[in-house]
């Protein structure tokens, strides 16, 4: 091996995408590398609103040391056709608690999915319906309606800092002639973590 493959092979390519930054490619010293960072659900919480929905349940289902999965089921009693979600995030502290972090807003989804709101949260929050929910139609919304095998993609969000944090999402019902109705919420705990390698399993003994 001569110089230039022996300096290529300590080298990789990597992706660097944080807060306020574009997405760069950067040829680097493999000691200079970021560590994959990995969003690995925690826990989860449903709290419908009885008058609109029943039979929730919500559990998350573990997969390997770098992911869990969320599994969620309700029942709507009342149609949602004109609903609002806020999304609000926020950050554990060295106290315990959380407090809020970057992301409060909300967001008209009926607007987003009929392409009349392109609020990018909004767009990144429809991404994520259409790949793990049955909501993945234009309103309203009726029946059962369930979430199959969730998680946060890293890849939709920039970088968060390493730590655990709580993601509330709360959906109204908008009404014409009185103020909008929080239909339910659902509390969404995760890690933002480096990535584990795979443990190798240590070879049986051998016995002649």
């Amino acid at each position: 091996m001569n110089n230039d493959e022996s300096e290529f092979a300590i080298r990789r390519i990597c992706l660097k995408k944080t807060i306020g930054e574009e997405r760069e490619t950067r040829i680097l010293p493999l000691q200079y590398c970021d560590p994959k960072i990995v969003y690995k659900t925690t826990n989860i919480e449903c709290l419908p609103d009885p008058s609109y929905a029943e039979n929730a349940t919500c559990f998350v289902k573990a997969v390997n040391w770098n992911k869990a999965v969320a599994q969620m089921d309700c029942d709507l009693i009342l149609p949602l056709s004109n609903i609002s979600v806020r999304v609000e995030l926020l950050k554990k502290s060295y106290t315990n608690r959380y407090h809020p972090f970057l992301i409060n807003v909300t967001v008209n989804m009926c607007d987003v999915i009929a392409k009349r709101n392109f609020i990018p949260y909004g767009t990144i929050f429809w991404k994520i319906l259409k790949n793990y929910t049955n909501v993945n139609h234009s309103c309203p919304f009726t029946g059962h309606i369930f979430a199959r095998n969730f998680f946060l993609d890293e890849n939709l969000f920039p970088t968060f800092p390493l730590g655990f944090y709580l993601m509330i999402i709360s959906v109204f019902e908008n009404y014409v002639d009185r103020p909008p109705k929080l239909a339910g919420a659902i509390k969404y705990y995760f890690q933002v973590k480096e990535m584990e390698a795979k443990k190798r399993r240590k070879p049986l003994p051998r016995y002649n």
